[in-house]
């Protein structure tokens, strides 16, 4: 089993799904991952690199290690 550790967590890599094929349970699981992952996806985040959040509290993650 691989853990997600800062050394081997790659987010640059990181793409969000789209279009109507579901990747979780339901509908409402689906719009919260990839809401996270629009913050991540360097194809539309603003600054991947430093996980800045837009909207809401902002508290998606604060570093790697979180």
């Amino acid at each position: 089993m691989t853990t997600n550790t800062p050394e081997n967590l790659d987010l640059s890599t990181k793409q969000t799904p789209n279009g109507s094929t579901l990747t979780c349970k339901g509908w409402v699981q689906e719009a919260a991952l990839r809401m996270l992952l629009n913050n991540l996806d360097p194809e539309v985040a603003e600054r991947p690199e430093d996980l800045i959040v837009y909207g809401g509290r902002g508290k998606a993650a604060r570093s790697k290690e979180a």
